[in-house]
């Protein structure tokens, strides 16, 4: 729809420009402001392994994409390990939660868009039961970082990273790696199954907590 109110006129541009610099140099100091990780650099395979294991908090954004009984579906997703407690958060362009998922020691709950809350002991079952997303929350726990320890079957790439791990009819396969201050993380991955397959394009890794 057109306004013809509007006024296109020079000045209007004028008093633009400085509200426009003012939130950039705003959003700018942010970033500034926002502390840099101190991690270790140019660690070996075997080192960053040791490193990435021990770790209490770690948190990945990004997008997943699920193709399973012929549809497609796509959305954005935010997991989070903080210590014992694991959330992973699956939303859309603008931010609407379509479920936010929580697995504690004591046991899980799941948030849905409708504000409905469900509990019950596992995560990844709670998921799939309320929302038919079959998404394997336990077995990435341990290896979306691309860990290998505890993995059945594994196989490394030439520079010595995960490049595949296979557990219960389940193939996850690491297919590119980027540095995130410093450390060589997982940037793309895909977990495919018979009846299911996950794709994962991460946009950024976080190591420390920022709350």
């Amino acid at each position: 729809m057109t306004n013809s109110s509007v006024d296109h006129s020079m000045p209007g541009k004028w008093y633009f420009a400085p509200l426009l610099m003012m939130f950039v140099l705003v959003v700018s100091g942010c970033s500034l402001m926002r502390p840099t990780p101190e991690l270790p650099q140019n660690l070996t395979p075997e080192a960053r392994s040791d490193y990435l294991s021990q770790l209490d908090y770690w948190q990945l954004t990004g997008r997943i994409g699920i193709i399973a009984n012929g549809e497609s579906n796509s959305a954005n997703i935010s997991w989070q390990k903080n210590k014992q407690t694991t959330s992973v958060r699956i939303y859309g362009a603008l931010g609407a939660t379509y479920a936010l998922v929580t697995q504690t020691p004591t046991g899980a709950t799941i948030k849905l868009s409708g504000d409905e809350v469900y509990q019950g002991d596992d995560a990844q079952l709670l998921l799939w039961q309320t929302t038919g997303w079959h998404i394997p929350i336990n077995q990435l726990q341990q290896w979306i970082l691309g860990l290998h320890q505890n993995a059945p079957q594994y196989q490394l790439n030439p520079q010595g990273y995960v490049e595949s791990i296979a557990f219960d009819q389940w193939q996850l396969s690491f297919n590119r790696y980027q540095s995130f201050y410093g450390l060589a993380m997982p940037k793309k991955l895909r977990a495919t199954h018979p009846d299911i397959t996950i794709k994962f394009a991460i946009y950024d890794w976080a190591f420390v907590n920022h709350d």
